[in-house]
């Protein structure tokens, strides 16, 4: 099943793309995309930047959208992804 991937600002410059299609199973839940996603070798950059050390929660570090609305009104990382829903990941500004 194919979902559509965007990623913005630090994100999309440490994956090198901006946009592009993630095939995953079935069923497959947000986490589970996300760690299929950083799971890949060349998004290792990527993977510093959206989970903080031995954590498998991206929430700190980024608003997570699925065709537009965001995790928390849906079921949070347990939402299910449907085919040609579109995951989009924006990074939350940290500072002070």
């Amino acid at each position: 099943m194919k979902v559509r991937l965007r990623l913005y600002g630090v994100f999309k410059s440490a994956a090198g793309i901006g946009d592009t299609q993630l095939d995953i199973t079935s069923g497959c839940t947000v986490r589970g995309a996300i760690l299929q996603l950083v799971s890949h070798p060349s998004f290792s950059e990527l993977k510093r930047l959206l989970l903080e050390s031995n954590s498998s929660d991206p929430r700190p570090n980024a608003l997570i959208m699925v065709s537009g609305k965001e995790i928390t009104a849906l079921k949070g990382l347990d939402t299910k992804l449907s085919e040609n829903d579109e995951l989009s990941l924006l990074p939350v500004a940290h500072g002070g």
